[in-house]
């Protein structure tokens, strides 16, 4: 295994050898060597830079003022970069009708608001005319809905979405 790891230091050498003999700049970039195990790591790692799917389900206030069972699946590369959603909601309204919907669109994370320049914001933008939907997400990975003044939707600690474990 030190050998496919020398040839491939050798190999990226090479590169950078040929590259900068083109002309230009003559200055040598700095190689940095990772640990053995670091180099394991990344090579068997095959979900690198591969779509993920993360589940977050729990209980969460409507526009309407009524809590809804919610199911929200967010695919991207990572947590805490841009990506798509699903969202399903079912609550029973003030008259004892059943109501479900399902939303779906893109995700963009934001980092800060006005009380809190580290929060981390996902930003629901749905594909249809449903207005935006903005979550903070909490140190422990769950998502508390805002309200339009960037402040939790509701202070019931229950009303939040957690990850699922897959």
């Amino acid at each position: 295994m030190k050998k496919i790891v020398l040839l491939a230091a050798s190999a990226v050498m090479l590169t950078f050898t040929a590259c900068n003999s083109c002309g230009g700049n003559n200055r040598q970039p700095a190689l940095v060597f990772e640990s053995e195990t670091d180099s394991l790591y990344m090579v068997n790692d095959s979900t690198i830079g591969d779509l993920q799917t993360f589940v977050f389900e729990g209980l969460m206030p409507t526009d309407e003022g009524f809590v809804a069972n919610t199911l929200l699946t967010v695919q991207t590369i990572d947590l805490n970069e841009d990506g798509t959603y699903t969202i399903n909601t079912s609550y029973t309204d003030g008259n004892g009708k059943q109501n479900a919907m399902y939303d779906s669109g893109e995700t963009i994370v934001l980092i800060g608001m006005p009380n809190d320049s580290t929060a981390i914001i996902y930003e629901l933008v749905s594909y249809g005319n449903t207005p935006k939907t903005q979550l903070m997400m909490n140190s422990d990975s769950s998502f508390t809905k805002l309200n339009s003044k960037m402040q939790a939707a509701s202070k019931n600690p229950d009303h939040i979405l957690k990850q699922k474990k897959q």
